[in-house]
């Protein structure tokens, strides 16, 4: 619509300039010692567009000869450019493949021209990865931090990931130590350091960063929760004398104290230590503030300075838990403990009675047997094998002794 516009105003200046010099030609002169020149008006005007326009395109071509190197080189530049990034899209899809030496040798070429180095430093360290040549990996990997800073994390996550897979799991650990450092909420960062932290069996620093992977949402509730449950149990397990013990349960929370699967792992420390004491004192706390079976099997585990102390707390819980066959079997080693023959023989068949263990026939078992009671003793013993052992061979319904004379004679005829 402007041009149109301009258009129209020009032809109006044109169809005006004719008029003009129809009716009055004009002339121009011009003197220039020893010469003059003598033209009309219409004629100067026309000759001094003429001039402009010239030099307007004269003025235009020079600009493009002076440009004309730089526009080459950027020619030059960005044809450089496209095959560089046909260049790295091929070797990533070489990569994908696991044709690594060809890969590493696409993503090595024209670097200069990349606009994204890093990428084909990465890609060409997973191709070395794949060939075995952790070295060329980690100098590559090297190279990718030096060609973008600003990628660093990126980078180092790549570096772990690709240690944590070719077995280095320490070296995977001190990558991802330097990343929580300097990236303490990246989330990618938290969930494979909980990985490689599991494997190497390094549990303080796996108990330390859970609070902050459960924060982030690094991983999954459930696996938090059996990530707690694993690393505390390992470090109440490992903890080498009666002090660091100690240490390690004060650390836990009041929730994770009153869990029965570390309340049992410490009691049990406890009782490794001599503290039976102190194990009884906890056991009993916890079985009387909520009840829990395994807990009530330990108890009768403890060995106090006085039994019949002890067993009389014990009895306290079987008017509410009669039919607990973990409490009958822990009634029945703290009488034992006693040397209440008869208590515990009791014990022990109420046990069975009510869908009691392998341990209470063996157990029976074994009382019976120092009672003098040989073939009850076994009756037992084998019953235990029954119930522990499951029926293998099925629908039987000859004596052996059949199917042995019936091999016999088949061979024989």
């Amino acid at each position: 619509m402007n041009l149109l516009f301009l258009i129209f105003i020009a032809l109006a200046l044109a169809a005006g300039f004719v008029v003009m010099v129809m009716q009055d030609p004009g002339y121009v002169l011009i003197t220039l010692k020893p010469w003059s020149i003598e033209l009309s008006l219409a004629l100067f005007l026309t000759l001094l567009v003429i001039f402009f326009v010239a030099m307007y395109f004269l003025i235009r071509f020079l600009v493009k000869l002076w440009r004309s190197p730089r526009a080459i080189n950027e020619w030059q530049t960005t044809r450089s450019q496209n095959k560089a990034r046909k260049l790295q899209t091929n070797g990533i899809m070489r990569v994908i493949e696991g044709d690594w030496n060809q890969a590493e040798r696409l993503l090595l070429s024209h670097l200069s021209q990349t606009d994204t180095p890093a990428l084909n430093y990465l890609g060409a360290a997973h191709a070395a990865q794949g060939r075995g040549d952790y070295k060329k990996r980690d100098l590559y990997l090297s190279q990718a931090v030096d060609s973008d800073p600003g990628q660093a994390t990126a980078i180092g996550l790549t570096q772990a990931t690709l240690q944590f897979r070719s077995g280095q799991y320490d070296q995977a650990s001190e990558t991802l130590a330097r990343l929580r450092s300097n990236s303490p909420k990246n989330k990618r960062v938290l969930g494979l350091s909980v990985k490689v932290l599991e494997r190497t069996q390094d549990w303080p620093s796996l108990q330390q960063i859970l609070p902050a992977v459960k924060k982030q949402q690094a991983a999954p509730d459930s696996e938090i929760e059996r990530l707690e449950q694993l690393a505390n149990r390992k470090l109440l397990t490992d903890a080498s004398q009666s002090r660091e013990l100690q240490q390690v349960w004060r650390s836990l929370s009041r929730e994770q104290r009153n869990d029965p699967g570390l309340l049992a792992t410490y009691a049990q420390r406890l009782m490794n230590e001599g503290s039976h004491k102190e194990a009884e004192e906890l056991l009993r706390k916890s079985i009387q503030r909520k009840w829990e079976p395994s807990l009530v099997r330990l108890y009768g585990q403890v060995k106090t300075s006085d039994p019949a102390a002890h067993l009389k707390r014990a009895e306290q819980w079987a008017a509410s838990h009669k039919d607990s066959p973990e409490l009958m079997l822990s009634l029945a080693q703290i009488s034992l403990n006693n040397e209440l023959w008869g208590k515990a023989r009791s014990y022990l068949e109420a046990c069975i009675a009510s869908g009691g263990t392998v341990e209470a026939y063996r157990e029976l078992g074994h009382l019976l047997e120092q009672l003098d009671e040989k073939e009850k003793a076994l009756d037992l013993y084998r019953k235990g094998i029954e119930q522990a052992t499951p029926q293998t061979i099925p629908g039987i319904t000859k004596p052996i002794t059949d199917v042995r004379d019936e091999g016999t004679q088949t061979f024989t005829d």
